[in-house]
């Protein structure tokens, strides 16, 4: 071993020289520019392979560590190669999931949105409104069934839409009414490949959109032309293809998609409603109440108001007045009819009005009525023992005064036959010769001809109709006909 000292190292000198070398570079011109072109490269690539390094980058520092250590001084570094990033778990491609549109949100059905657009097959499900054109009287609606057919080359999991029916109405291009459900799910759903499921849609004329902005609007369309397109949340939880032999391939889960399907719009017309006069009701209420008991379910199940004109007896009808306009007639069981049929109404039912209040109605003798005149729209409700009939005035149909009556005529004639004026073909010959015909009538009034014959003849003397009512329920009853047309007209 040599003891000869050789001096500094030439790897030294080597590697000083190098050091000034890049130190003197730094002041070269253009070094700035270079740098700043090398800077901005270098932000294009990491903003390309942001992900893909991520996970790598302190490897590839590590990696850069160790080396920088173990090299030897007279060695020069050779270029490191870059980690390998991990595989990443496959996205799934187009070529095996399809792409679908973008999901239409609920603020996109919303009133005074666009229309929107009909999905058509660019979804693993169809929606079709089943009917060409569809009609709905103004107030009214209009049913129909909308279908949703499944695609064939796709097995899919959706979610159960609890509660289907939606739909939006359009016109200009404009939603006016959108009835959306709450997106609520009664759980997953596998339909076979190419099946389908028909629903039932009830098309309301009903507008949940204000397109005036007003506060106080018809609560239904105006009559006129629109649009309907049917809706159904579709979220769609796995996708599989499936070949034409019927074999199903690798499936897609997830999110897959979360939004509406939408059919093709149908044409709306919605008809102005009909407008129906009331049923004119004038009778009394005595012993036979049929007739007026039927005339009132009638209208109530039509849904037609009623304009009454009602004479009841309050001594043999009590009338009880509550708070609010309520005044409540008990019509109790009838214990005999005689020879007459007996209905529904002699069991038993009360009369409920709500809103006005009767006019009194007294007789010259002093026997007092009760009459109570005004439009009512009619309830029936049979869940009681009796039945009950409900009347709830209309706006405008509370009346200032009762109608003018004919009751003076026949009392003045009455008046005339005591004192010995002959009143032959007059009103009083005309009553006596009814009276009689109505007490041997056994067929209850509201099945009678007769009684509806009489009623037209006489209703405009409501008092000389009572008393024609009451000495025929004495006569059926009793076997006395009594002189009823006393009780109303002596005193005159």
């Amino acid at each position: 071993m040599s003891t000869t000292d050789h001096g500094p190292s030439n790897h030294e000198d080597d590697l000083g020289r190098a050091l000034r070398d890049l130190v003197d570079d730094a002041s070269l011109p253009g070094l700035d520019a270079h740098l700043d072109v090398v800077r901005g490269r270098t932000r294009r690539r990491r903003a390309a392979k942001k992900v893909a390094l991520g996970a790598t980058t302190l490897c590839v520092a590590g990696a850069l560590g160790i080396a920088a250590v173990s090299l030897p001084q007279d060695a020069r570094p050779e270029p490191i190669a870059p980690a390998q990033s991990p595989t990443a778990t496959p996205s799934p491609t187009s070529a095996s999931l399809p792409t679908f549109p973008t999901p239409l949100t609920a603020q996109a059905l919303g009133c005074q949105q666009p229309a929107p657009t009909p999905t058509g097959d660019r979804l693993p499900a169809l929606l079709s409104i089943d009917a060409a054109a569809l009609t709905v009287q103004n107030l009214g609606l209009v049913d129909t069934t909308v279908t949703a057919t499944f695609t064939d080359d796709a097995r899919i999991t959706v979610a159960g839409e609890k509660w289907p029916g939606a739909y939006v109405v359009v016109q200009d291009g404009v939603i006016v009414s959108s009835l959306l459900p709450l997106p609520e799910s009664d759980g997953p759903l596998a339909p076979e490949p190419g099946s389908s499921v028909t629903q039932e849609l009830s098309v309301d004329s009903f507008a949940s959109c204000d397109p005036e902005g007003l506060g106080d609007h018809s609560p239904s369309l105006s009559p006129g032309d629109y649009q309907v397109y049917a809706l159904s949340r579709f979220q769609l939880d796995s996708w599989a293809p499936v070949g034409p032999d019927g074999t199903v391939g690798p499936e897609t889960t997830g999110a897959l998609y979360d939004g509406w399907l939408v059919s093709e719009p149908v044409p709306l017309t919605i008809a102005p409603a009909t407008d129906t006069d009331p049923v004119a009701l004038q009778d009394v209420l005595l012993a036979d109440t049929s007739a007026v008991f039927a005339s009132l379910r009638q209208a109530a199940e039509a849904g037609d108001p009623v304009a009454l004109d009602l004479l009841v007896d309050p001594s043999r009808i009590p009338v009880a007045d509550g708070p609010y306009g309520t005044w409540t007639l008990t019509i109790a069981p009838n214990a005999s009819t005689g020879e007459r049929q007996r209905t529904t109404s002699d069991d038993g039912w009360t009369l409920v009005l709500r809103g006005g209040a009767p006019f009194s109605a007294p007789a010259p003798s002093g026997l007092a009525f009760s009459r109570f005149v005004g439009t009512y729209d009619v309830l029936v409700d049979d869940s009681g023992a009796t039945p009950t009939i409900s009347l709830q005035v209309v706006e405008g149909g509370m009346a200032v005064e009762a109608p003018a009556t004919e009751d003076r005529e026949v009392c003045d004639a009455y008046v005339d036959a005591s004192r010995g004026v002959d009143t032959a073909g007059g009103p009083l010959g005309t009553y006596m010769d009814d009276l009689v015909l109505l007490a041997g009538d056994t067929v209850p009034a509201a099945d009678s001809p007769l009684y509806r014959e009489l009623r037209a003849r006489w209703i405009s003397s409501p008092s000389a109709w009572w008393s024609i009512v009451h000495g025929v329920d004495l006569m059926r009853t009793t076997d006395v006909g009594g002189d009823s047309l006393a009780l109303i007209c002596e005193g005159s």
